[in-house]
């Protein structure tokens, strides 16, 4: 294929900043291009650049530094700069296709190709879950909720605006297709992806122990993610507060902003008990996750969305403590178990810590579940699948 064919990606986010939906986004680029197309990102001001992606940025907006998941009053105003910095682009590149990331991305790159309406350039929507229920899960209904059947409906009209959707889970394009009646064949499931980590020697291990100081001989139980109400913090809090009468086990918290569950943990003495790292580079999380014996996913709400955090779980051969959800049904394999509750969850952790060779066999059971159903090959797979309609002249993927 040319070289020639080039994307423009729409994201409507501080890429990169070392969260699950930007690794998503560097995935698909990084995919796009072994699939022979060059791409350009279009994004926020703020967040860091990464050398598998080219990105251009809207010029800078004041006070605007927030790089967690959630809304913003600065938002709008980034968005309407996108869309902006997306027609500069879409003029300068002539671009074979849009690549419109998230909600928000694609009703930008809905407006880009109104605006150059004679070129029918394809728009392509990388859904990452529901709206809908993401604002739910956000608590953005709880004051408002008159505005759910609007935001369904915004949904749903958006669903109609794109040529072609590529969805990051099962559960996702479930809900594409059965809540908002978009066909069967305008839908593409295209995977999260992870890579498969370099083992860890025993110097490097020891070395990294040390720099954290992480207790030696005690069950670790890691969390990587944002921590948020949404992304179940009080889960969270509530297992590291249920779980303090077990001696070795220590918890490993890998996200932002830390300050609240900072704040909680000294209220309740469990300080000692946690090491919290605030935000780290992406490309240091295998090693961190090399560390633990045990994952936590604490979110109960299910969106639909794809979990990259379950990945790299799953990569790193750790077994996984997370809720029974449809999403969790349908990423981890049938040994992991899932709990019904927060009790369960608790019964659970307990369990695994005195079990270090059920943790030991549930793991290996997850790694050879993660290199059969989730390696990025599987998601270039399925994502020149999506593209192929539009550009025949991609005739094989890994």
């Amino acid at each position: 294929m040319s070289r020639r064919r080039h994307i423009l990606h729409i994201a409507p986010t501080p890429f990169f900043a070392d969260r699950g939906c930007h690794i998503r986004i560097e995935g698909i680029v990084r995919c796009l291009d072994k699939l022979g197309f060059g791409s350009t990102v279009c994004t926020y001001h703020h967040g860091r650049d990464v050398p598998t992606v080219v990105t251009r940025r809207i010029k800078p907006i004041k006070n605007y530094t927030q790089t967690e998941a959630g809304p913003s009053k600065y938002k709008l105003w980034a968005d309407w700069k996108l869309l902006w910095l997306g027609v500069k682009h879409y003029r300068a590149l002539r671009p074979q296709a849009i690549h419109a990331h998230l909600h928000e991305g694609l009703m930008i790159g809905f407006a880009i190709k109104l605006l150059f309406f004679w070129h029918r350039t394809p728009l392509i929507a990388d859904m990452q879950g529901s709206l809908y229920g993401e604002l739910e899960s956000h608590g953005a209904f709880d004051k408002r909720p008159l505005l759910r059947g609007p935001v369904k409906l915004i949904e749903r009209i958006l669903m109609w605006c794109a040529d072609h959707i590529v969805c990051s889970s099962a559960h996702s394009y479930q809900k594409i297709r059965q809540e908002f009646k978009v066909r069967e064949s305008k839908i593409t499931l295209v995977q999260d992806g992870a890579d498969a980590p370099t083992e860890l020697n025993a110097e490097r291990h020891t070395e990294l122990m040390a720099s954290w100081s992480l207790p030696e001989n005690k069950t670790l139980a890691v969390y990587s993610g944002a921590l948020l109400e949404a992304k179940g913090l009080d889960n969270l809090r509530t297992l590291i507060l249920e779980t303090r009468d077990i001696a070795d086990l220590h918890f490993l918290i890998i996200g932002y902003p830390k300050e609240n569950l900072q704040q909680y943990l000294e209220q309740h003495n469990l300080s000692d008990r946690c090491t919290l790292t605030g935000q780290v580079p992406f490309e240091t999380l295998p090693e961190l996750l090399q560390l633990a014996d045990i994952a936590i996913d604490p979110k109960s709400a299910d969106a639909g969305e794809g979990s990259g955090k379950m990945l790299n779980y799953l990569a790193n051969r750790l077994p996984v403590l997370a809720f029974n959800t449809q999403n969790n049904r349908d990423f981890l394999p049938p040994s992991n178990p899932l709990a019904d509750s927060i009790t369960s969850l608790i019964e659970q952790l307990k369990l695994h810590c005195a079990n270090s060779a059920e943790l030991t066999s549930i793991g290996e059971a997850n790694y050879q579940y993660f290199i059969d159903h989730y390696s990025w090959n599987v998601t270039e797979s399925q994502l020149g699948t999506a593209y192929r309609r539009y550009f025949s002249e991609i005739t094989s993927t890994a």
